[in-house]
């Protein structure tokens, strides 16, 4: 069986045209997520707060640490054991 030397990463990127505060704003802000990722959430993304998502469609839910966020740039989350971080660049 082999052994990982390091974490796996993924990394993905995606051009969206609409301004960075509005972007950063749909990550962060239940009611705009919930329209085009998750169904429900169980409160905003803020430092330091544990929310949980759901995905009523599917029976299926997750919670979510927010470990940092920088207006407008950052969002560093633990989710399902998972570290992800986004990146928000002009």
């Amino acid at each position: 069986m082999a052994t990982l030397n390091h974490l796996p990463i993924a990394k993905a990127e995606m051009l969206i045209r609409k301004p960075i505060e509005e972007v950063f704003e749909a990550f962060i802000d239940p009611v705009i997520t919930s329209k085009f990722w998750f169904t429900k959430s169980s409160g905003k993304l803020e430092p330091g707060l544990r929310v949980q998502w759901d995905w009523e469609m599917y029976g299926a839910s997750a919670e979510v640490d927010v470990k940092k966020i920088e207006e407008n740039k950052r969002i560093l989350i633990d989710f399902g054991g998972s570290t992800v971080e986004w990146i928000f660049t002009p």
